[in-house]
């Protein structure tokens, strides 16, 4: 699973450069992130930035259309790309800790928060997951 490469804005609009559509979904077939990614597309819940990132494939047009857009963070679980982010003081957010973000914010259910980091949970480190869930089972509706 790969939810690497999506640039996001904390007002909940989520792209993605051109190269990063045409690596993920247009020549990945059928794999399961493909088809929900290409729904999510077709449904708004991400676009397809028109920030032109030249020929640049993968995590270089991510930081092209970071860099070039008004976007407040780039949301990638690859670790190695989280490491340069770091490195460039470039502010990131991983797919986890969003769950937590989406569950505050009133557009996630506990139960379904629960799920989704239990899906995750393979593709994360202990850390990060055993902190998520932590937020998740000390969350208290006020």
């Amino acid at each position: 699973m790969n939810f690497g490469f999506l640039v996001l804005s904390f007002i909940f609009s989520v792209s993605i450069p051109e190269a990063v559509k045409e690596e993920v979904v247009d020549d990945a077939g059928e794999y399961p992130d493909a088809v929900i990614i290409r729904r999510n597309i077709g449904e708004g819940l991400l676009k397809v930035s028109s920030i032109h990132a030249s020929e640049e494939k993968g995590e270089e047009a991510v930081l092209t259309v970071f860099k070039k857009g008004k976007f407040d963070a780039v949301c990638s679980d690859d670790k190695r790309f989280i490491k340069r982010l770091r490195l460039f003081e470039i502010p990131y957010i991983t797919p986890v800790v969003f769950i937590a973000i989406l569950l505050k914010k009133g557009k996630l259910p506990i139960r379904e928060a629960h799920k989704k980091l239990d899906l995750l949970s393979p593709y994360v480190s202990e850390a990060e997951y055993d902190t998520v869930k932590l937020v998740l089972d000390n969350w208290r509706l006020q």
